[in-house]
Parts: structure tokens; C-alpha cells; sequence
């Protein structure tokens, strides 16, 4: 039986339908655990006071079983096969959604046989226990046995681990100068490579296979998270491992911005269907690491600003935030501070400063202060 246990301090709204647009039923308080018959879009539907009622999975706590109530409600087909893991470290879950708690995480070029899907999740067994990773961050085929293949192929769990060490290296498509360029890499970069190639290295780039040139790399032995395997450079193991969780989040919540239409609101920013800068930053570390954060009220910017330690442009990792500064609201204490980012990794950000939010190309669009760490705290 799927059972979903209410994580938002002040109550869950029941609606009459999977979105916000739906009107409300009522409330469910803090704590409370109820039956999940069903999935649709991200939402759980309920039993409630005797109607079909619907929840949002990003507020709830997701404990296994089946949703087979049926086909309109999402629920859990068979989806047998094999599957790559083509992000750079990929979550695992303990249920089919990102509200869901992680239980570690998958590397780039890794295979896995899924016995199930839902609602765009893949069920999988991992370290013994059922888990879930996102289809999106992976692609059909690939083999368990890690025997063959090309050269750095590694095995089903292991990639070769590298760092970027010149200030921006080209990702391109094919392994040479002559393809086109899909984005950048900033030095002290940790990455993960599945082949190398007359000097190239394959990696997975913003859900894309990308190249990059070992001339500019150094790279060590195998990893198997894309975590780093040291404690020192650009974070530690741990600090990678949350700040791709906050990364996660980061990308959940804008995609649900920009599919359900979020609106910019600081009177309503921790609200579903509203944000602001501070608050999509906020959230997506304390929603996707379980860290708080700080700046859930009035002078976000700054609570978050105070609550990380500082780390050069060149050693961010994505998770980390970069604060900004304009001509007003400034001074000693604010420092100019009025607005916040999530860096994405690669060089850009989740910006959440006007509607609709925006994924940034460079973190250089404005004029930057600052960028902290929540996760050093941790």
C-alpha cells in the first residue's frame, strides 16, 4: 500500500484536481499520513471525506506500494529494461518524486534495470532497497556487465573522475575543435568521463553528450558519485553530494514554475505558484538537502548571505549561491545585496528575480558580490 506523510509545517491544501488552479477541499495538518490511490503530473490523488481529492507530491513524504487506481491517475506501469544514467550524478530515491528522501546517488554512464515506472520515474533496485531515479536524466539501453564497450566505458557504477583546470574549458559535440561549442566548463570543475578519445574526454553536459580537451584537465581514478573523491579543492565529498540535491531541487521547482505558470510575489513567495529570489533559493536548499538555510522572512538575501561561507567563483560547485548588487538598498551591512541565485554547475544559474523565471547562461549576468555555500555549515 502507497502512503504519503505531509512534511509542510503549516498544512497541506487538498484540491479538487492536480494543480493549483483546482479548487480547495481543505487541509491536511502536519504529520498527517494517508492512503495514496494514485499519481498525476506531480500530484497524489487521496481519499478525502469520501471525494477524489489531490495533494502536491513536493509537500509529502512518498513511502512505496503501487498507485494502480488507474490510467488517468499515473500509476505504476511496467517498464522493464535497461537504462544509462546520462546526468553527472543522478539521485536515487525512496519514491517516485524529488519530495521524496534520497538514498544515494548514481554516476555518469552508469546502467540500471528498472522493474517499473511512474509518473516519468524509474523504479530500480539499488544497494538492496526499491529505488527511483528520473527517466529524464536517463537514456534506454546499455549493458549491466561492464565488460565491454569503448575505452573508458568503466563499469555499471564506476566513472573516471577529472577537474577542470583551466579558467573556462569548451564543451563541444564531437571529440575535436572542428564541432560546435554547447557551453563551458569554469576551472576547478569536477566532472565525470565514460570514453576518451585521440585526447578528448566524453562527458554528460546539461542532458547532452559533450566532449571536452584532457589538455586542460587533470584527471585521477574512478568515482563513483561525481562527488570528487578528495576533501579539498572545490568541496568536499559531502558538500557536493547536498549541493547537487539543492541543485535538484532547484530544477524541480523551476520546471514547475515555468509548466504551471508561477508568478514573482514576495507577499507570497513560499507559496506555491509564487517566489521570489530568496525564496527559490531557500527552498531548493531546504527542500532538497533538508538543510535550513536561514532567509525565510524579511532580508532573505542577507540571512542567506550570512548563513554561508564564502568560496571563489572559480571553486563553485553547483548547489552554490551567488548574490548580487544594484544601485539601491545599499551599504555596509547589506553590501548592495538584493538578489540571489542558484549556480547551476556549468557555469550558469536558476535566476529567480522576475517572471517567468530563467535558467542564466552565465552567472556573470549581473553584477555579482558573492558566492557562499550553505552546505560548509553542514
Amino acid at each position: 500500500m502507497a502512503t504519503a506523510t505531509v512534511t509542510a509545517k503549516n498544512g497541506l491544501n487538498v484540491r479538487s484536481g492536480a494543480g493549483t488552479s483546482y479548487s480547495k477541499l481543505g487541509a491536511l495538518p502536519y504529520n498527517k499520513t494517508v492512503t495514496v490511490t494514485g499519481q498525476k503530473n506531480g500530484w497524489y490523488s487521496i481519499n478525502y471525506s469520501g471525494k477524489v481529492g489531490y495533494i502536491c507530491g513536493s509537500y509529502v513524504n512518498y513511502s512505496g506500494g503501487s498507485t494502480s487506481s488507474g490510467g488517468s491517475s499515473g500509476s505504476t506501469t511496467s517498464s522493464g529494461g535497461t537504462y544509462t544514467v546520462t546526468a553527472s550524478a543522478l539521485n536515487v530515491r525512496k519514491g517516485p518524486g524529488t519530495s521524496n528522501a534520497i538514498l544515494g546517488t548514481l554516476s555518469n554512464g552508469a546502467v540500471v534495470t528498472a522493474s517499473g515506472e511512474s509518473n516519468g520515474w524509474l523504479k530500480i533496485t539499488y544497494k538492496g532497497q526499491t529505488g527511483w531515479i528520473s527517466k529524464k536524466y536517463t537514456k534506454s539501453g546499455g549493458s549491466t556487465s561492464g565488460s565491454g564497450g569503448s575505452s573508458g566505458s568503466g563499469s555499471s557504477t564506476t566513472a573516471k573522475s577529472g577537474t577542470v583546470t583551466c579558467s573556462a574549458l569548451n564543451v563541444r559535440k564531437g571529440p575535436s575543435t572542428s564541432y560546435g561549442k554547447i557551453g563551458s566548463l569554469s576551472n576547478g570543475y569536477k566532472f565525470s568521463y565514460t570514453e576518451e578519445s585521440n585526447g578528448w574526454l566524453k562527458i554528460s553536459y546539461q542532458g547532452q553528450t559533450g566532449w571536452i580537451s584532457k589538455s586542460y584537465t587533470s584527471v585521477g581514478g574512478g568515482s563513483s558519485s561525481n562527488t570528487g573523491g578528495s576533501s579539498s579543492g572545490s568541496g568536499t565529498q559531502k558538500q557536493r553530494q547536498l549541493g547537487q540535491s539543492a541543485l535538484a531541487q532547484a530544477r524541480s521547482l523551476y520546471s514547475r514554475a515555468v509548466n504551471e505558470g508561477w508568478k514573482y510575489n514576495q507577499n507570497k513567495r513560499l507559496t506555491d505558484g509564487y517566489y521570489d529570489c530568496s525564496a527559490y533559493s531557500y527552498r531548493s536548499w531546504k527542500e532538497g538537502t533538508g538543510i535550513n538555510p536561514g532567509g525565510n522572512s524579511e532580508g532573505q538575501a542577507i540571512k542567506l548571505y550570512n548563513a554561508g561561507g564564502q568560496v571563489s567563483y572559480s571553486n563553485m560547485i553547483a548547489g552554490d549561491l551567488i548574490f548580487y548588487a544594484h544601485n539601491w538598498n545599499s551599504g555596509a551591512r547589506w553590501r548592495g545585496i538584493n538578489h540571489v541565485a542558484v549556480y547551476d554547475g556549468n557555469g550558469g544559474t536558476y535566476d529567480a528575480g522576475g517572471t517567468p523565471i530563467k535558467h542564466k547562461s552565465s552567472y556573470k549576468d549581473g553584477t555579482q558580490v558573492m558566492a557562499c555555500r550553505p552546505s560548509v555549515l553542514a
